[in-house]
């Protein structure tokens, strides 16, 4: 009897440890369940709804440009969400904003997008005449046409003023003729040595020539005559201008002529006439 008493006491022993297991079994699946459910939950919150709004966008490089010009040149392709923004379309309508000479932009997952500006900067300004008016119009060093911002020309004199330039039927944004890509050049590589020797030099006005070529016209801040050059524009030029100002001017100040072609110097005045 009591044989029987050990062995019914033995078997629910048996059963009760089994029933525990299958409980702590069951606790962990459950756990291990919320746990792939918070998971899943932080996923979506985390990236999938930021990547379904619109995009947060960040702009860097600006200085002339406005937000607000290249958000109204984009319209509606800025409130795109991650997925549905167009990063080479976006990219190709900036770069088209004539103020703008590169653009790079970066996508960062899930919501973020930088747009990195470089403006283009002024080497010389030229004049068009725009809805019976003269305005101001920029060139940078590829010879492309930009607008003139306002405050934005510097007003020591280091950009100069070009004229004689058949610009009027060139839309800004584009380039000027290729064959005064010399001349825009020449100013950009005097302007990275010193800019201030165009603060001597009120204009610089091209004379068109035969078979596509052109000489220049320089015209003196404080003088009030002409320095005839040819297209060579440089600094020796420059310089050569500068003190030939000073030793004619001295020498008879009704010189209205100074003459820097052709490896030589000459001048003319109004007295001789």
């Amino acid at each position: 009897m009591s044989e029987i008493m050990i062995t019914s006491f033995e078997d629910f022993k048996v059963q009760d440890h089994k029933k525990k297991d299958t409980k702590g079994k069951v606790l962990k699946v459950v756990f291990a369940i919320l746990l792939v459910l918070l998971f899943v939950e932080a996923i979506v919150y985390i990236f999938v709804f930021p990547c379904l709004n619109n995009v947060k966008i960040n702009f860097y490089g600006l200085n002339n440009c406005t937000r607000q010009e290249i958000v109204n040149a984009c319209g509606e392709k800025l409130d795109r969400n991650f997925i549905r923004f167009n990063k080479v379309q976006v990219q190709s309508i900036i770069a088209s904003i004539p103020g703008i000479e590169d653009v790079e932009i970066e996508r960062r997952f899930p919501d973020r997008i930088f747009i990195k500006i470089k403006e283009r900067e002024p080497v010389a300004v030229t004049f068009v005449n725009k809805n019976d008016r003269t305005v101001p119009i920029q060139i940078d060093k590829n010879g492309v046409l930009f607008p003139v911002k306002s405050a934005e020309l510097p007003v020591d004199g280091s950009i100069p003023i070009i004229s004689g330039v058949p610009v009027e039927n060139i839309p800004e944004g584009m380039r000027l003729p290729s064959k005064y890509h010399l001349l825009i050049d020449q100013i950009a590589k005097i302007q990275s040595v010193n800019k201030k020797y165009f603060a001597a030099v009120s204009e610089i006005h091209v004379v068109p020539r035969e078979y596509g070529n052109f000489e220049l016209v320089l015209i003196p801040l404080k003088a009030h005559l002409r320095v005839l050059a040819d297209r060579i524009l440089d600094e020796d030029t420059l310089q050569k201008m500068m003190v030939t100002l000073d030793v004619v001017t001295g020498l008879d100040r009704d010189v209205d002529v100074i003459d820097l072609r052709y490896g030589s110097i000459s001048y003319h005045s109004r007295s001789s006439k």
